[in-house]
């Protein structure tokens, strides 16, 4: 295995940057570092399926990756949900959408933990692996790259346990001002109660169907779509296995109707959005 140092042509760094920042020419990431690998596993091909499995180095740790049929790196979008494409247009040219041409469901080479859909959205049928809307990477020349990893803090490498994810990262206004907030999986703001602790759940009964407990129903530690600064727990209460995060439980509630709402924050002066900065 040996690395690359791999530089793009300014024109296309600086079509990325517009592309994951909604085309914004008043805020610039700083340009992230080159890196490559190569996958120690090759994928094994199959005539009909559209999402294989791989072993890359991602961050220099040898991973089971997503990859599309002809091997190369899948990535999902924060900003996106499972109903909402964030990415379309010039961010598109970049990260290219998978897209299904079939009929039916697509499939994988071999049996993944989640569930293979399609989303027909701006960027046509694309392919979603328990929620996340996946791409390619246009900086990516050769399979098991993973050069688009952590860009911008919003794209991350598909990985087979993506169907373990229970919160997700989102941006939503709050109070008039554009806040990144934490979501459930299917991208409803969560909110903490003040009078919980961190162990004993004080919204409960009647009170937990207004505010419906965030709760966990697999095995292991729940998971996040991005890294978060600080920790996922879980506690066996009066809610089942609710999920905290630095200690507060956490809820969605009845009033938001669709993704990126927050007509909860400030309720009564208990509730408020969650954050991944709170403590």
């Amino acid at each position: 295995m040996f690395s690359r140092r791999f530089f793009l042509p300014a024109s296309l760094l600086l079509a990325m940057i517009l592309a994951a920042c909604g085309g914004s020419t008043t805020t610039t990431p700083s340009s992230p570092p080159a890196a490559t690998s190569t996958p120690a596993t090759t994928p094994t091909t199959s005539s009909n399926a559209v999402i294989m499995t791989a072993t890359a180095m991602v961050k220099g740790q040898s991973t089971t990756i997503l990859t599309n049929a002809q091997g190369m790196t899948l990535y999902y979008f924060t900003p996106d949900t499972p109903t909402t494409v964030a990415c379309t247009g010039g961010c598109a040219k970049i990260w290219p959408p998978l897209v299904f041409t079939g009929s039916g469901t697509p499939n994988s080479d071999t049996t993944l933990p989640g569930t293979l859909s399609v989303f027909n959205g701006a960027n046509g049928n694309q392919v979603e692996y328990s929620g996340f809307l996946l791409y390619t990477y246009s900086g990516d020349t050769a399979t098991g790259q993973t050069k688009g990893e952590g860009l911008f803090g919003k794209w991350f490498v598909a990985t087979p346990d993506l169907a373990s994810v229970v919160i997700r990262v989102a941006t939503a206004m709050v109070k008039g001002q554009s806040t990144t907030i934490l979501t459930n999986a299917q991208g409803m703001t969560l909110y903490y109660f003040t009078p919980d602790s961190a162990t004993k759940a004080a919204c409960t009964g009647g009170c937990a169907q207004t505010w419906p407990p965030l709760v966990f129903s697999g095995s292991g530690t729940p998971l996040s779509d991005a890294p978060l600064s600080g920790k996922l727990t879980l506690l066996n209460g009066a809610n089942g296995n609710q999920i905290e995060y630095n200690g507060h439980l956490l809820y969605t509630y009845s009033g938001d109707s669709a993704a990126g709402e927050t007509k909860g924050e400030g309720l009564f002066g208990k509730w408020f959005v969650a954050t991944p900065s709170l403590h």
